[in-house]
This record gives C-alpha cells, structure tokens and sequence, in this order.
C-alpha cells in the first residue's frame, strides 16, 4: 500500500514526500492516506536519491473497464486491473508533474505508460554553488546555466515489470524469496533544445533529446523473524538505444555505455509503525582522465566503480 511519506534527510535537506494509498477495491477509488516520518542518514559518502522530495502519488482504479475483461485470468487469483495515476515532485532544486496507466492482465505482470514534464535549477549556499539545468557550450566548453522555469524537460515512456514470489511457489507458501524485473523505454527532451545538443538535468550531465532505455532486477528474500524482514540485492542497467542522437563531436564520450548500479539491501521492523532500512548502493560508469568540462567531448577510459554511500533509512508511521 502507498502512504504518504514525511521525509528528512540528514545532512543533506529537509523536505516532505507525500503519495495516496491504493485503492483496496474497484468501489474504492480513494483512500486518504495515512502519514510517516522517514528521516535518512548518509553514513559513508554523498548519497542523492533519484526520487523527489514531495512526492505526491494518487491513483484511480477504473472498475468500469475491470468489467470488461476476460474472466481467464481468474485462475491466477487476481482480476485485471486497469489504473490511471496522476503523480508529482517537488524537491528543493526541481520540480516534476506526470501521469501514467498501469495495466496489470496477471496479479504478477504490469504493463504502463505515462509521460512527465519537469524543471530544474541552481543553488547557491555561499560555500556550494552548483547548476542543476543548462546546455552545454562547445565553444565555452562548460555548462551554461538556464535561468528558472525557462526550460522543460518532457518524456513519454512504455515499461513492463515483473514480480512473483518464487520462494513461496516452491515451498508452498512456507518461504517467501520475491523476484522483481522490469524494463523501460523512455523518450526525454529538452524544450529550447535543438537535436543532438547537450544538455544537463537535476544535475546529471551529458543527456541529449533521445530514447534511452533502463532495466531492473531484484531479489529480495522475507525473513520469518519478529523484527527483521527482509535482505535482498538490486541491479540497474540504463543508456542510450543509440549515439545518432547527439552530434557527431559528442558521439566521442560513448552515449551508449551501459551505466550499471548495485545495491545490498536489508529491512527491520519494530511493530507496524517502526520500519528500518539499510542500503549500501554503488555503480559502475564511464571514467574520464579529464576535467568535467571536457567530458561531452572526450572517450571514456574504461568503467570506473564507486561506492555511492551507506544508506540508513528510519520510517515511522502515525
């Protein structure tokens, strides 16, 4: 079930996530949701989650449209479900607002669709100053700063997941060892952006307007314990389908290497309102032998591995 989420992150902000439950049935199309406090620790490194800050999710269950389908798949214990969620961010440096249907034929096959709309921008604390949105100069060989709200970056994307609990089939419901998978396409662009340029939003560099392509994967196993729940392993896989969607000059900093992201995860619980988690997340990504600046313009030497932070994570549940 989705809550609504109060979330602060030690160290680095101060904000407020906030998303709607699920309907529990098609008669039900909201539930007012209730409320966590979700305080986030980074123990060992800079660690900035790719969610927003206020997160705003309210789906819509449409049982005009369940009606309608197939009576054949009621043999795998659930009944189509077709949902419209209308979903947004709000973060101290961006802001997102978008839309999608997850269509769910199987109680363990989704397939969605949606698009986003979404802004960025700087921040300067006097001791840190850094850009968030801009396009990159070939000339000045450095990103130039958009001014606010100028600029708009805008997706459509198509995505199918997965998520069955082969520990359960196997042991007839004595163990619980939860596979998860998917895989999306996504087209993003930037307004005021011409084909092949590059470009820079919420501060991830070397975009271009283009279809790009992330994968996903995640074992998770519950355990059987009063207060821990649950530890597990994650994989993400994400680039570009092609390099024909930057310029010629670009195409040296290799747009279609593979990003790849790792990370162990561990949950506890103390009660239904008191939730922990652990993450230790780290990735593998293009190395440069050069400044940031020159990077649109250079190759790649090999994959350089990092550890992206010790994520402990506290959740409270009013």
């Amino acid at each position: 079930m989705k809550r609504t989420i109060l979330t602060l992150t030690a160290l680095l902000f101060l904000a407020t996530t906030l998303s709607a439950e699920e309907a529990a049935a098609p008669q039900q199309a909201y539930t007012p949701p209730a409320t966590t406090f979700l305080p986030m620790l980074t123990l060992l490194g800079v660690y900035m989650p790719n969610n927003g800050i206020i997160d705003v999710n309210v789906p819509y269950v449409m049982p005009m449209l369940q009606a309608r389908f197939s009576h054949r798949f009621t043999d795998f214990g659930a009944k189509p479900e077709l949902t419209f969620i209308a979903d947004g961010e709000l973060a101290p440096v961006w802001l997102r607002a978008g839309a999608h249907f997850d269509f769910k034929p199987l109680s363990f096959l989704t397939f969605s669709a949606g698009g986003d709309m979404a802004t960025s921008w700087g921040m300067d604390l006097g001791f840190l100053d850094f850009d968030f949105i801009g396009r990159y100069d070939r000339t000045s060989r450095e990103y130039d700063a958009f001014t606010p709200f100028t600029h708009w970056v805008y997706d459509g994307w198509a995505q199918v997941a997965l998520k069955y609990d082969i520990g359960s089939a196997i042991s007839g419901g004595k163990q619980h060892i939860v596979f998860d998978a998917s895989y999306r396409a996504q087209y993003s662009g930037m307004t005021g952006i011409k084909n092949g340029e590059v470009w820079m939003h919420q501060g991830e560099s070397e975009r271009a307007n283009g279809l790009s392509y992330t994968a996903t994967a995640a074992l998770n196993y519950q355990i059987p314990h009063q207060y821990f729940k649950s530890v597990g392993a994650s994989a993400k896989a994400s680039g570009y389908y092609s390099d024909c969607f930057f310029d010629e000059e670009y195409r040296a900093c290799d747009p279609t290497f593979v990003d790849l992201t790792f990370a162990l995860t561990a949950t506890a619980s103390i009660g239904y309102k008191n939730h922990f988690m652990l993450m230790v997340p780290f990735s593998g990504k293009r190395d440069f032998d050069c400044d940031d600046a020159l990077r649109p313009l250079t190759a790649p030497d090999g994959r350089k591995w990092s550890l992206d932070g010790v994520i402990l994570t506290f959740t409270h549940i009013f």
